[in-house]
C-alpha cells in the first residue's frame, strides 16, 4: 500500500490531430485525456481493466462534468492529476485536475463510475475497490458536482447517426466520447468558434451497438444548452448532454 499513488500524473501534449479548427484541444480529446488517465491510475492501483476482467466484471463510467478555464493550444503540454473519492451506494467517484504547463489549474472534472456484469451488464458492488479505500481524497475536486440531467422541454430533432466500427470500443459499444462529438455536431460552426464551452455534463443511460441509429435532439439556441441520443429501434434513450457557454 505504501508504494501506491494516492493522486496520479500524467501529462499530454495537443497533437495537431487532436486540435479543433481554432488550433485548440477540444472537449473530446480532454475527456480522452481524463479517462486515460483514470484507466491509468485504476491499473496502477490494482483495481483496473485487468483485475476487473478477470472476475468477469467491466467498469462503465456514468456520468461526467467537465469545467474549463481554457482549452490547451496545439503542442502545449499539459498535467492531468486524477484521484478516487470513495464510494457513494454502487457509484465509485473519481476527480480530476487539468493543469497548464505552469501549474496553473485550467479545467477539474469529477466523475461516477459503475462495475457491471460482463455477461448481464447488470450494476455489482465495487469489491474490487475496497482495498484502495485509505487512499480516497475526499474532498470534492470542485463545489459542482454530476447529476442526472432533467430535460423540461422538448428538444427538436437535429440529425440520425448509425453506429459503424470505427465508433465501438473494446467492450463492443460505442465508445462514450463519440457521443460527446455527434453532440457537437449540433451547434453551428460560429458558436464552436466563437463562444467558450465552459462546462460540459453527459450522462450514460443505456449502451449502443454497431449498426444502431441513433436520432440526435436539441436546441444549440439555449444557454445551458441540453442534447439527447435516442436509439431509433426502441426509443430508448442513451445519452443526455448540458452544456454551459462563456
Amino acid at each position: 500500500m505504501e508504494d501506491l499513488q494516492r493522486i496520479w500524473t500524467d501529462r499530454y501534449t495537443v497533437n495537431w490531430y487532436e486540435a479543433d479548427a481554432m488550433n485548440r484541444a477540444s472537449i473530446v480529446t480532454i475527456c480522452k485525456y481524463l479517462q486515460e488517465s483514470a484507466w491509468n491510475h485504476a491499473n496502477h492501483l490494482g483495481c483496473g481493466y485487468r483485475t476487473a476482467n478477470a472476475v468477469n466484471q467491466i467498469w462503465v463510467i456514468v456520468r461526467l462534468l467537465v469545467n474549463m478555464e481554457r482549452f490547451p493550444s496545439w503542442g502545449e503540454t499539459i498535467t492531468v492529476r486524477t484521484w478516487p473519492r470513495g464510494l457513494e451506494g454502487l457509484l465509485a467517484l473519481r476527480d480530476f485536475e487539468v493543469l497548464d504547463d505552469q501549474g496553473t489549474r485550467i479545467g477539474a472534472a469529477a466523475s461516477q463510475w459503475l462495475i457491471l456484469d460482463a455477461q448481464t451488464r447488470k450494476p455489482q458492488p465495487a469489491m474490487i475497490v475496497r482495498d484502495i479505500l485509505p487512499l480516497v481524497t475526499s474532498e470534492p475536486v470542485m463545489d459542482e458536482q454530476p447529476e442526472k440531467i432533467h430535460i423540461h422541454d422538448p428538444l427538436p430533432f437535429q440529425y440520425t447517426v448509425k453506429a459503424r466500427y470505427g465508433d465501438i470500443d473494446m467492450y463492443q459499444h460505442v465508445n462514450n466520447t463519440r457521443y460527446l462529438q455527434w453532440t457537437l455536431n449540433l451547434f453551428p460552426e460560429e458558436q464552436l468558434r466563437t463562444r467558450h464551452l465552459s462546462m460540459m455534463m453527459i450522462e450514460f443511460l443505456n449502451e449502443s451497438r454497431l449498426g444502431d441509429e441513433i436520432n440526435l435532439f436539441g436546441d444549440p439556441s439555449t444557454n445551458p444548452s441540453f442534447a439527447r441520443g435516442v436509439r431509433q429501434e426502441d426509443d430508448k434513450t442513451i445519452f443526455r448532454v448540458k452544456l454551459r457557454w462563456g
